[in-house]
């Protein structure tokens, strides 16, 4: 990859995210359709910021601005972020899941066959059985898995945890790993909200082919390498710079890795360039260099 000497000014990095995150009032979201095409705009954002990460979230494009969460559930902000990351998904115009550093977060559609391409998934409802055998799937991953496709069709988080055998507060901690690491590897996925249990509020999952069969089959075109190549241009495209560690770290990607990836990207503009404030060995955006 091409470097670039010349430093680029922290502001300028600030600028550009504060247009593609949404981070000013007259291009803040007010709609359920505006965070749909925003998601689509940005390709996968987090619900809410992390301060160790860098990445639009639908939080700060909501409020317009950098702003604390408040405790108070009946903030608007708040009440939009909350009701819109359960009806999109439900509407099918988002993918929903926990597919970086544990994070919820929302997928354009156009994305989640680039994440499902870096998955050992093949699109058969039957895939968990080899990554079960070879050690790579949790005993309680597989019961709740096998649950929902029992059921043969989307249910809620109190029915899989019945037919899972993890009901009560013992099996609290290990229903929720289980279902965080089906959505990590992109077998189930978030479709709805249900009132099935006592609180009335309750998450409703179905298996990723049944839900979204697009993405096990756009997925199949992809190599490992076309599909983290896709991720990284879209991440570069909206933070406009990264240090290449930090790209390691969001990704989950070795270093070398990365530094194959920067260098497929160069034809595309990205170079290494050092940035005021971040790294001396930055990824960057070919908008960003002047």
């Amino acid at each position: 990859m091409s470097s670039v000497t010349s430093t680029i000014s922290l502001a300028t990095i600030t600028a550009h995210r504060d247009i593609i995150y949404r981070r000013t009032l007259g291009r803040r979201l007010h709609t359920a359709d505006d965070a749909a095409r925003w998601v689509d705009e940005v390709g996968f954002a987090f619900l809410f910021p992390d301060a160790g990460i860098e990445m639009p979230s639908l939080w700060q494009a909501t409020c317009g601005g950098v702003r604390p969460i408040p405790n108070n559930h009946h903030d608007r902000d708040l009440g939009h972020v909350w009701g819109w990351k359960d009806s999109l998904p439900a509407q099918r115009r988002v993918f929903y899941a926990k597919l970086l550093r544990g994070k919820p977060m929302l997928v354009a559609l156009d994305c989640a066959p680039l994440f499902y391409a870096l998955t050992d998934n093949f699109g058969d409802e039957q895939d968990y059985l080899a990554e079960y055998e070879a050690g790579a799937l949790t005993v309680e991953a597989k019961r709740v898995y096998e649950a929902l496709l029992a059921q043969g069709q989307a249910a809620p988080t109190s029915v899989l945890r019945r037919v899972a055998g993890l009901e009560g507060k013992a099996h609290m901690g290990r229903f929720d790993r289980a279902v965080a690491e089906l959505q990590r590897g992109m077998k189930i996925v978030k479709v709805g909200i249900s009132d099935s249990n006592r609180w009335g509020y309750a998450y409703v999952y179905d298996l990723l082919p049944h839900a979204y069969p697009h993405v096990p089959e756009q997925a199949r075109a992809l190599s490992r390498r076309d599909a983290r190549r896709g991720l990284l241009r879209r991440y570069l495209a909206n933070v406009g710079a990264a240090p290449a560690n930090k790209v390691v770290r969001l990704f989950g990607w070795d270093a070398s890795t990365v530094d194959r990836l920067a260098e497929d990207l160069a034809a595309e503009g990205a170079a290494r360039a050092p940035v005021e404030g971040l790294a001396s060995d930055c990824l960057v955006w070919e908008d960003l260099r002047g």
